[in-house]
Order: structure tokens, then C-alpha cells, then sequence
């Protein structure tokens, strides 16, 4: 049974992602990432989560290590191409990841324990493709949860809603 304060916080995040930040329409656009695929980069392989697996993941908390990335014109990681959900990276914005494991359009809280801070984001990208990371941010989210000067950090993750497409 999920806790009410899960609950509190999945129903007001959730009306937050389908209204002020329009995350809904944006989800449609989606489809790059394959669920149930494997994908494998630099010997690292991940597969992707199917819809089944998302909804029993739904209100789930579970703490992943997470990097950020940034614009590519100043992330000699960021390779300057278009994400696997066909959209352009939005570095500035603090409300989008990627991830190897979830689906894009797949909505999470993160919060950073050592600070408290919280940031809603939709997974727009595949990736980090480094051992023991399940989440690369944007830069302004990572500023916003207060680890963009150290790097990485240890988040906790609530599965909001898998995508909507």
C-alpha cells in the first residue's frame, strides 16, 4: 500500500506535469527509445523498461546516482546530436533527463536528500552510459538539487507516471 504523503506528492506532480509545464504534449513525441530493448554503449548495456513494468513502477521510490549534462558547446560529452526522443537538449531548463532504463515521456520526482530540494522531470533521452549511473539531468536541474559543482549525487527517484504515448 502506498503512503499518503506518495500519493500527495504523485497527484500533485502529476497535475503539475499535464498543466503548467505541458509535459502531455510533449511525451507524444516520444518514440525513439524502444521498451524491452537492450541498448549498449561503450560496454555498458541497459534495457529499457516496457509499459507493464512502468505501471507497476508508479509511485516506487528507489535512490540512483545521477550526473548532469550540458549544452554541447560546453560538455565535450554532449555530442551536439538530437535526442532519442527527436528533441533538441534544453540545458537551461530544469526539467529533463535521461535515462537508460525508463521510457521517454516517463515523468519523476527527484529529490536530493543532502539538500531537500525537488525537481519534476520528464525523460526526454537514453543514456548516461557510465557504470552505476541510471540518470543524467539537465544542468539547470542538477543546479536546482544543488549538485551541478560536485558532479554526480546519490537522488531519490519516484516514478510519476510512465509515458503517455
Amino acid at each position: 500500500m502506498k503512503s499518503a504523503s506518495v500519493r500527495i506528492v504523485c497527484g500533485a506532480a502529476i497535475a503539475l506535469a499535464a498543466g503548467t509545464l505541458g509535459f502531455a504534449s510533449l511525451a507524444e513525441t516520444a518514440h525513439a527509445k524502444k521498451p524491452g530493448k537492450t541498448y549498449c554503449y561503450n560496454s555498458v548495456c541497459h534495457r529499457v523498461k516496457t509499459s507493464s513494468e512502468m505501471e507497476k513502477l508508479v509511485g516506487f521510490e528507489e535512490v540512483v546516482t545521477a550526473s548532469f549534462y550540458d549544452d554541447c558547446k560546453v560538455d565535450p560529452g554532449n555530442p551536439c546530436t538530437i535526442l532519442s526522443s527527436g528533441e533538441e537538449m534544453r540545458a537551461d531548463l530544469p526539467d529533463n533527463a535521461a535515462s537508460p532504463v525508463y521510457p521517454n515521456g516517463t515523468i519523476l520526482v527527484l529529490v536530493n536528500p543532502k539538500t531537500e530540494a525537488m525537481a519534476l522531470v520528464r525523460i526526454n533521452n537514453s543514456g548516461p552510459y557510465v557504470k552505476g549511473r541510471m540518470l543524467d539531468v539537465s544542468r539547470a536541474t542538477a543546479e536546482k538539487l544543488g549538485f551541478a559543482k560536485m558532479g554526480i549525487a546519490r537522488l531519490k527517484v519516484t516514478v510519476i507516471s510512465g509515458p503517455l504515448s
